[in-house]
């Protein structure tokens, strides 16, 4: 029962948030409902993450203990603790259990292709279950196009290791996605998790040869200058980015449809907030409370900083926000160690989270926080193998060495 649940959340990682609760429950009920728990507890303890995991609760119980309670105190404190449950129930997974949601995820993701291309087509009608596929609207779209950025990087990573049908599959599903990133999900995050995580996996598979690495952040900073100025999609939201930073630094009012107006005004705000109480910082769900103190009109409406170290450094001082970076990054030395195909992909999928972490609430907001996180998660489970991260993923997939 665990598998087919795992495969059910990687399933929808790409469709409304309320399914993906739904398998993050189930998840935790099949596993306890199969037993098996003290394997998966020595297994979890087994990674890079507990102790990280352990400051993270820690630290935040003790803002929540020793610091005021707010309206939003309760379902912060719950945000916070679904983070770290996330990772328990994902980290926990057997190798065949992880497989399967990853198998899921592909699934999805080729679902996912089919609905937008359906949609350019036919023109699909307006419903809930994939609005957030056939066009950008909202951070449920965010997650879908980083998810689409993270698994072209990853299929792109993946060519020299695969077979010719292998090779064939990974270059169209690797295409499909960068067409919907063009066309459809125009998400300035996911290009920059497209370029940068292609050049930090190049330069993972590089090293040691100087000439090549140079070769390839040529190419990786030639296709984000390309992206820039040629891809009308992506050309236009940076344009329009860099005029409403520019409006904001000068002084200007910030609109609500200003993304990175608000960022810029919220960076600033909340840092303020960490510099006034940078110990123990406001109080879990402070965050809100003190952003209306400190601004006016439509702006107060917003509910988070996006960028979740903001957010944690601003409700539990500099320490909860070093905390989080602790947690997010805990497999990190272990991904870049090794020179295999496994720890170059488990780094790219970092790679990505600390991308959406910084410029949205990729943790905080359940939109990507259970599924953005779910799969980097399950690649961190399956990287952390000997066995190639890909073997078994699809019948007949070749179960070549994944050090090369």
């Amino acid at each position: 029962m665990v598998r087919w649940v795992a495969l059910f959340w990687g399933f929808v990682a790409f469709f409304p948030v309320g399914l993906n609760y739904t398998a993050f429950v189930l998840l935790g009920v099949t596993m306890a409902w199969e037993g098996g728990l003290g394997e998966r507890l020595a297994r979890l303890r087994q990674t890079p993450y507990w102790w990280p995991a352990w400051a993270f609760l820690g630290w935040a119980a003790l803002a929540l203990l020793l610091g005021p309670h707010y309206p939003e105190t309760a379902s912060n404190a719950l945000h916070a603790l679904r983070i770290v449950l996330t990772l328990a129930l994902a980290l926990a997974l057997a190798r065949d259990e992880a497989l399967w949601a990853l198998r899921g995820f592909v699934l999805g993701l080729v679902v996912s292709l089919l609905l937008a291309g359906l949609n350019e087509a036919v023109a699909l009608p307006a419903a809930p279950v994939w609005n957030s596929i056939i066009r950008y609207d909202g951070n449920k779209s965010l997650a879908n196009a980083v998810q689409m950025a993270l698994a072209a990087v990853s299929a792109l990573l993946l060519l020299p290791a695969l077979g010719a049908r292998g090779r064939v599959a990974a270059a169209l599903l690797a295409s499909g996605l960068l067409l919907v990133l063009v066309g459809v999900l125009h998400s300035r995050t996911a290009w920059l998790v497209l370029v940068l995580g292609l050049g930090v996996g190049l330069l993972h598979r590089l090293r040691g040869r100087r000439r090549q690495q140079l070769v390839a952040l040529a190419a990786a900073a030639t296709l984000a200058l390309a992206a820039g100025l040629l891809l009308p999609g992506v050309k236009q939201r940076v344009q329009q980015g860099a005029g409403e930073l520019a409006s904001a630094y000068q002084g200007q009012t910030v609109h609500m449809d200003s993304s990175w107006g608000i960022r810029y005004r919220m960076y600033r705000e909340t840092t303020a907030m960490i510099a006034e109480r940078p110990l123990l910082g406001w109080g879990i769900g402070g965050w809100s409370t003190q952003w209306r103190q400190r601004v006016d009109g439509p702006l107060t409406e917003v509910n988070m900083p996006h960028n979740d170290f903001l957010w944690m450094g601003a409700q539990a001082g500099v320490p909860g926000a070093l905390a989080l970076l602790w947690l997010l990054l805990a497999g990190w030395p272990a991904a870049w160690r090794r020179h295999d195909l496994n720890g170059c992909l488990a780094a790219v999928a970092l790679l990505a989270m600390l991308l959406a972490v910084l410029g949205n609430s990729a943790l905080r907001d359940a939109s990507m926080g259970l599924s953005l996180w779910f799969i980097v998660l399950v690649i961190q489970r399956l990287a952390s193998q000997p066995q190639p991260l890909w073997q078994g993923l699809w019948p007949g997939a070749a179960a070549l060495p994944a050090r090369r």
